[in-house]
């Protein structure tokens, strides 16, 4: 799979999906107050996000054909060295 995560939506995933994954964390503990569903659902919402932030590919992304990542993002190794000696 390639990556399709990038840019705002890649920091939105790794912000808030270890903010969820604590937070459910918390509510198992007893420190917070949730509901038995809503702690499991926060619980694989926050890991679900985050593990898709960290490796920038999103199943659902690719099945809506949406792409967050800038071009640049996806331009391969050699791709990206032939674009620094045009740029210098």
């Amino acid at each position: 799979m390639q990556k399709n995560v990038g840019g705002l939506d890649e920091g939105i995933r790794i912000t808030l999906g270890p903010l969820l994954v604590v937070l459910s964390i918390a509510s198992l503990q007893g420190t917070v107050r949730l509901r038995p569903a809503v702690t499991a659902g926060a619980l694989a919402v926050g890991a679900i996000l985050t593990v898709t932030g960290l490796t920038q590919t999103c199943p659902a992304n690719e099945a809506m054909g949406r792409d967050t990542r800038r071009p640049s993002e996806n331009l391969g190794e050699q791709a990206r060295a032939v674009r620094e000696r045009a740029l210098q």
